[in-house]
């Protein structure tokens, strides 16, 4: 296999950023493949508000069919703990054998690099492909990916929901967005 790239996150809620990232990606880098990989737990945090296998599911449901070069990949959430991106990368490399592997990674994640699992190690592996986010400057040498600034979070996202703040969720798409007010409403 040619180059491919690495979306990974918690997707907790997948958002229309999430959905705008994935579109330049594949319209930018000259990429075979792009797995997008919904993790089990982020290892920096302690709960996520949706399960990994509703997670996983949103995104097949949103993502299936849009583009052959994607492929929602299952690997940490099947893992069924927190799982290093190094393990996910060493999995990816061991069964597609790619030339090159881009890691896509928002802007608020440069600080904490170092600190995440055998750093050293993974960025032996891949290249970081910076995703611009509002509010955080991009410093070091990383590739950024020619986009504007990603203006939402599925950390505010969350906010809104326990807010019943409706203006933000706009940027849920429809069919997770109905899901999840019915969910809330069944959990009053």
């Amino acid at each position: 296999m040619g180059d491919i790239a690495v979306f990974g996150g918690s997707f907790d809620p997948p958002h229309l950023g999430h959905l705008e990232i994935i579109r330049v990606a594949l319209e930018k880098l000259a990429i075979d493949k792009l797995f997008v990989v919904p993790c089990f737990l982020n290892p920096f945090k302690a709960i996520s508000l949706f399960s990994s296998t509703q997670r996983l599911s949103w995104l097949n449901n949103l993502l299936i069919g849009k583009d052959s070069r994607l492929k929602v990949l299952d690997f940490e959430v099947r893992q069924n703990k927190p799982t290093p991106t190094l393990k996910t990368i060493k999995f990816i490399e061991n069964l597609y054998k790619p030339n090159k592997i881009y890691l896509l990674l928002g802007a608020d994640n440069i600080e904490n690099l170092p600190k995440w699992y055998q750093y050293e190690n993974l960025k032996a592996k891949v290249e970081f492909v910076i995703i611009p986010r509002k509010g955080y400057e991009i410093v070091g040498d990383f590739r950024v990916l020619p986009m504007q600034e990603i203006a939402i979070s599925s950390t505010q996202i969350k906010l809104a929901l326990q807010k019943d703040d409706l203006e933000v969720l706009e940027f849920i798409p429809q069919a997770i967005l109905e899901e999840i007010l019915k969910r809330k409403e069944i959990a009053r």
